[in-house]
């Protein structure tokens, strides 16, 4: 009776095995060689999909981001937006915006609010000088996952300037915005040229400290002459109309080659204020030039009406801008730091970023020209694509192709 049972047991474990290898080496409905290599394709692509592998592909998919601008929407605010927008639509990144009208209590509650709802990055714009370091140092502090890049808001406190681990500063390259400025009434007047200066003064704001740092740097050399300078008392059109009407009339035409305004809005009161005196509008003699920082579409309107008043806009490409501060951001997101590109300095790994200004001539505008589509009339420093950071899942051409 045993070995009936072993006999038996035998028997089954060989009919169980006779199965298996024809299902393995049968040419009726078993795996060819060829089939064999289509099923292994198919799993290396369902491995390729695993949460891992997208991660890899796309670490920033998913994650959810905002821009806050501490002033009031304009034209180039919302060309800073929608690249934003583009990128973050590309990159598979929820994306919100706020402006917040010039208050700084609103642009710090936005923060918080945003911080607090867990947004996993901030695009944060234009901070108070005096009170950016120490809001942004807690709110660091209090959601250390929080990742954050800043445009035009320096860090300073306690008499000296200030760095936030883990936060890239991005800037207009503000000197040279004031400096291709230069470059063109030194172009038509020569070195020496006699300039009146519109600003606020040292230590009211940090892009016009910055600014004065190329005026300064010009003036040393003796490129320029400063014959005088325009303070308006409030940051708006009417004012810098006002002081300036004033202001010219203890001018003579003779005694100045140029008006530089630090900001557009300033430069439009200035003109205004040109326009109306017939001493320097060239009613009488040679129409007094001037040119302004920044730009929006009432600075290309009056450039096409009188070309001969206002010549010269120095600005950045804030279509570029934005993309460039998102890109940013995209990167502190993903880890990766070093990625993160500097085309000032034309170095990678840093935790400042400044963009090169242009300087767009007025002689150069075309009719149909806006403030959307300068890159058309403008130099190779405007919209540059080399200005961009990136990486292997963030090309250059991601949203320019």
């Amino acid at each position: 009776m045993r070995k009936f049972r072993k006999l038996m047991s035998t028997v089954l474990a060989v009919s169980m095995v006779i199965p298996m290898l024809v299902g393995c080496g049968s040419s009726g409905g078993g795996a060819t060689p060829a089939a064999t290599t289509a099923q292994a394709e198919v799993s290396s692509e369902a491995q390729a999909e695993t949460p891992e592998a997208a991660a890899a592909q796309n670490p920033v998919a998913g994650k959810k981001v905002a821009y806050v601008m501490l002033l009031p929407s304009a034209t180039i605010f919302q060309m800073w937006k929608d690249s934003c927008q583009d990128l973050c639509d590309s990159l598979g990144v929820d994306f919100d915006f706020f402006f917040c009208d010039g208050d700084f209590n609103k642009w710090q509650d936005t923060i918080r609010t945003c911080a607090s709802a867990g947004y996993d990055g901030l695009l944060l714009s234009h901070g108070n000088q005096d009170g950016s370091y120490v809001f942004l140092k807690e709110i660091t502090e209090q959601y250390p996952d929080l990742k954050i890049v800043t445009f035009d808001t320096q860090f300073y406190t306690d008499g000296q300037y200030q760095k936030l681990p883990g936060v890239t500063q991005m800037f207009q390259q503000d000197k040279s915005l004031v400096t291709v400025l230069l470059d063109q009434m030194i172009e038509k007047y020569g070195e020496g040229v006699r300039l009146i200066k519109v600003w606020r003064g040292p230590n009211f704001n940090s892009p016009f400290d910055r600014r004065e740092v190329g005026w300064a740097e010009y003036e040393a050399a003796g490129k320029i002459k400063t014959v005088g300078e325009i303070q308006p008392l409030q940051d708006s059109v009417d004012s810098a109309n006002t002081v300036t009407a004033a202001y010219l009339q203890g001018v003579k035409r003779e005694d100045v080659d140029g008006v530089i305004a630090y900001y557009d809005m300033y430069g439009q009161g200035v003109y205004n204020a040109i326009a109306e005196n017939d001493n320097f509008n060239g009613k009488n003699g040679e129409a007094l030039p001037m040119a302004s920082v920044d730009i929006d579409p009432v600075d290309v309107t009056n450039m096409q009406m009188r070309s001969d008043i206002w010549t010269a806009a120095g600005t950045t490409d804030w279509t570029m801008n934005g993309e460039i501060g998102m890109r940013i951001l995209m990167l502190e997101l993903a880890g990766e730091y070093d990625k993160i590109y500097d085309p000032a300095s034309k170095e990678a790994g840093v935790d400042v970023v400044e963009v090169p200004g242009t300087a767009i001539k007025a002689s150069e505008l075309k009719a149909e020209s806006t403030v959307e589509n300068l890159g058309e009339i403008a130099g190779e420093t405007y919209g540059n694509i080399d200005y961009l950071s990136e990486a292997e899942w963030m090309p250059k051409d991601l949203i320019h192709k």
